[in-house]
């Protein structure tokens, strides 16, 4: 989306007195009209970097949706730095502001207003183009009016324009799956804008813990906000490829942090890897009715637990994906993944990354204190060397942390046999999302990761960072191995180093990019699977 020029960011907005009425109900505040031209292209993303309105800060009204738009180039502000949001937006501003963040073409022969000597010299050229599109239109005697209030009747039918005219990437489909047992699993479809038909569809397999079909993180302290979900989505759709993804069971979109409802238990108990595998195999199913995607290849794309769940799906569900992407790989049984991440390993492993010593068995009180990372205040509450040297041998090891943290095992292990479900979530919660014992039993239950790939035929990837402390590297080297002595060669494995369990997603987040993500893109969209 292209930015306003210096022309554009000095005269901006600034069309006469009637810019500072405040809005009515017949017209359309500046917030108001961001909110749906947000909503209408799926603007969300703001992530504190950029310098605020002069006149808002965090807890304004609306601050999110505000700065959102000034990320995306299309509302830059008066030339004081305020952004005036209560006030009327005019229809000038309006055009100008569509214009910017749609970069229409110029018409061949650009519309001539009657009033066209009265409007801005600097607006012209979007007004014409945003007309000649049929997104904002003249009155009976050929005025465009530009100095007028955008009235609600104008903004929706902007807004209908846009949407039939295709000029918005994405379209957001709200779909009900009727599953297995009855069960309504609620998810939302991607699409890309005004396709008949489209070749692929990446179905999310959430990883742990209560998840919704868009994952909104916020933080009103340093004024980031994302979906974590719009970026697969935006970047799936930018190759034609439609995405799906799904609520937990239990699980509804809620208003507040952490932006979903109070949990279900009822049906949060239902939430086990059996039954969303199951799920899965119903959403291929139904998905697949849809005429656009009749003859998609499907692709399951699983993160940490979901890495699980995708292979169970399709080996012991007959889920007709065609391919599976699994990110953060997990290869151990739920009991052994519990066992390392609460017995000591994975804690260390943290400790490692933070003193830059990854690795390394130990770490000594020198390289402790030296704190490179000047993270002992921030992040460990100004811990001294002998607050985690629990076994007092001079070193940080492995053995403190275990020390440290077999009472939190032991003391779940004897929770979930006891289907304590009140001490999970009263023992747990800084530890851990919300889980019952219900999904933990049915993890142990299940064979290691490796055993259930090995039954899948289909094309299979493993994106896997060197720094994962969930789920460390080696499992992904041990599935790798297995698929070498079985002479199977439908496993292709990538890996990261330096790169965390999420992949570093916040790189990508940031626009710095990520190797990771970019493979996993690209592998989607150059998936050669089938003639259908």
């Amino acid at each position: 989306m292209k930015k306003f020029t210096a022309l554009f960011l000095s005269l901006l907005l600034i069309v006469g007195p009637i810019s500072t009425v405040r809005a009515s109900e017949s017209n359309i505040s500046r917030s108001g009209f961001i909110k749906m031209i947000n909503e209408t292209f799926h603007i969300y993303t703001v992530l504190g970097t950029e310098e605020a309105f002069s006149d808002i800060d965090l807890e304004t009204e609306d601050y999110f949706e505000l700065m959102a738009a000034r990320r995306n180039g299309y509302i830059a502000g008066y030339t004081d730095g305020s952004v005036r949001a209560n006030n009327i937006i005019t229809r000038t501003e309006a055009a100008l502001a569509l214009d910017n963040l749609m970069e229409l073409p110029q018409p061949m022969d650009g519309p001539v207003f009657t009033d066209q000597q009265g409007l801005p010299s600097w607006a012209v050229g979007s007004i014409q183009r945003v007309v000649a599109r049929g997104i904002l239109s003249a009155d009976e005697n050929g005025n465009f009016n530009g100095s007028e209030p955008l009235s609600r009747a104008d903004l929706d039918n902007a807004v209908a324009a846009i949407k039939s005219l295709g000029l918005q990437e994405r379209e957001d489909e709200i779909k009900t799956i009727k599953s297995f047992d009855g069960f309504e699993v609620t998810g939302r479809l991607s699409v890309p804008a005004g396709e008949e038909k489209i070749d692929r569809l990446v179905i999310f397999v959430h990883g742990t813990g209560p998840n919704t079909y868009e994952m909104r993180r916020q933080n009103n302290i340093s004024g980031i906000r994302f979906k974590y979900l719009d970026i697969y989505a935006d970047n799936f759709i930018s190759d034609g490829t439609a995405f799906f993804t799904y609520n937990t069971r239990g699980i509804s979109l809620g208003d507040e942090e952490p932006h979903y409802a109070d949990i279900d238990e009822n049906v949060y108990k239902q939430y086990t890897p059996r039954n969303i595998a199951q799920d899965i195999k119903y959403m291929i199913e139904q998905l697949k009715q849809d005429s656009r995607l009749s003859n998609a290849d499907i692709i399951l794309l699983g993160v940490s637990e979901g890495t699980i769940i995708a292979p169970l799906a399709v080996s012991e569900y007959g889920a007709e994906a065609d391919a599976l992407l699994l990110m953060g790989y997990c290869n151990d049984n739920m009991r052994d993944v519990l066992e390392y991440q609460l017995g000591g390993g994975m804690s260390f492993f943290n400790y490692t990354l933070l003193f830059n010593v990854a690795g390394a068995e130990e770490i000594t009180k020198e390289q402790y204190e030296t704190d490179p990372n000047e993270i002992i205040d921030s992040l460990l509450g100004g811990a001294a060397f002998k607050d985690i040297d629990l076994d007092g041998d001079g070193l940080i090891t492995v053995e403190d942390f275990t020390i440290m943290m077999t009472p939190v095992r032991d003391g779940l292990f004897e929770a979930i046999e006891n289907n304590d479900d009140k001490w999970i979530a009263e023992n747990m919660s800084t530890i851990m999302p919300p889980l019952m014992t219900n999904w933990f039993k049915a993890h142990f239950e299940l064979p290691k990761t490796e055993d259930i790939m090995t039954k899948v035929d289909i094309p299979m990837y493993i994106f896997q960072g060197t720094y994962d402390a969930n789920c460390p590297v080696q499992g992904t080297y041990d599935v790798q191995n297995r698929f070498k002595e079985l002479e199977k060669d439908n496993l292709t494995v990538h890996i990261y180093d330096g790169y965390d369990h999420d992949l570093n997603f916040t790189q990508l987040l940031y626009g710095l990019g990520s190797h990771a993500f970019e493979d996993i893109f690209s592998t989607v969209e150059h998936l050669q699977i089938s003639d259908k």
